[in-house]
């Protein structure tokens, strides 16, 4: 029997994006396992890169259930992800939502449900479950904002659109692969103040920035270095029992303290500022966007981020559960990021005009 075949199965969903990628780039460093990655672009720059680092790209549409059960062949490790920005900005997407007479919100989340689903119903036969690890199926997820927040919040699409599957879905209809799954939330990715700079980082005329979040600022707030410590917060707990839930964080902390952790580390003065709803969506260039981050700042205020669950399993969890098994789960705090991030786009951003707070400023 040859190397590859002895070495076990990691099948990857969205091996091209920041979740897949270091899932994949993980379990290729260890040489118990391979890795087979799917993504809808087989021929893309990201997936020949993989491809030369060793992984095993097959082509597969999320809506084809048939070629992603055939794609699960042989797997002893599932990683789930699905990616309701993507139909969220497609304009044919954003066509179709407005056909059937609702919003490119609501219209992605049904997408995300869809493929969530039929990537359950892949992973669900039989075939597949009973060749799976014991904890042979890992699903990245959000909470769900519409029942922990007692419905106050029922259009926080991209979240519900994953809870509503990851666990609630899988749980009811697919008891076998159930039984073999953990749920992995994960925090704020440390690098997506790129996409809304202006609230990450407005930048006044005096050279001074501010954070501006309709968020509480004493909340805790769960940060993610995504690309680099997903894959290996997933390894470790593709190493112990399923039926857990997780949160995935480098450093749980508040608006506040990133506002002045980033102020430390760049040596240029920021602050946060709590702002109202309405501030945040017309800081960002597309209004529905806007309003769907909105409204996931506010409800990380309450109940918060990870809808105020405190059973969730998170990396110091992992490793004072498990000191003779010697699972490793590094994570990268945001200090840390932040030191080795390039802050130019940041800097070189045009400077706008300053903002009171709603109720609170730090």
């Amino acid at each position: 029997m040859s190397d590859n075949a002895e070495r076990k199965l990691v099948v990857v969903i969205g091996v091209t994006g920041n979740q897949g990628g270091s899932v994949a780039r993980q379990f290729l460093s260890s040489a118990k396992h391979r890795v087979r990655g799917l993504t809808r672009a087989p021929s893309s720059p990201a997936a020949l890169a993989l491809a030369g680092l060793g992984v095993e790209i097959v082509g597969t549409d999320l809506e084809d259930v048939a070629s992603l059960r055939a794609a699960f062949a042989g797997a002893s490790l599932i990683f789930s992800v699905t990616n309701y920005w993507e139909p969220f900005f497609r304009p044919d997407q954003r066509a179709r939502a407005e056909e059937v007479g609702v919003t490119c919100r609501a219209w992605a989340g049904e997408v995300e449900r869809r493929l969530g689903r039929n990537i359950c119903e892949a992973a669900g036969s039989e075939e597949i479950v009973s060749n799976l690890d014991d904890t042979g199926f890992i699903a990245s997820t959000l909470s769900n904002a519409r029942e922990c927040s007692g419905g106050r919040f029922t259009q926080l699409y991209h979240f519900d659109a994953k809870a509503d599957v990851f666990p609630i879905y899988l749980e009811e209809r697919y008891p076998e692969l159930a039984r073999k799954a953990s749920y992995v939330q994960t925090g704020y990715f440390m690098s997506s103040y790129r996409l809304a700079l202006g609230s990450y980082f407005a930048k006044l005329p005096d050279d001074t920035y501010q954070t501006r979040f309709p968020t509480s600022p004493s909340v805790p707030i769960p940060h993610l270095a995504v690309a680099s410590d997903l894959g290996a917060f997933v390894h470790a707990v593709a190493q112990l029992p399923p039926r857990r839930h997780y949160l995935a964080a480098g450093s749980i902390c508040s608006w506040s303290d990133f506002a002045a952790t980033w102020s430390r580390v760049t040596g240029r003065s920021a602050g946060y500022v709590q702002v109202e709803r309405e501030r945040m969506v017309e800081a960002v260039p597309d209004r529905a966007f806007g309003e769907e981050l909105a409204d996931m700042f506010e409800y990380s205020s309450d109940p918060g981020y990870d809808g105020g669950d405190p059973s969730l399993w998170k990396a110091e969890d992992i490793r004072k559960a498990t000191p003779q098994a010697g699972i490793e789960c590094p994570m990268t705090s945001l200090e840390d990021f932040m030191r080795a991030e390039d802050w130019s786009l940041v800097y070189n951003q045009p400077a706008v005009e300053a903002q009171l707070a709603s109720s609170h400023s730090v």
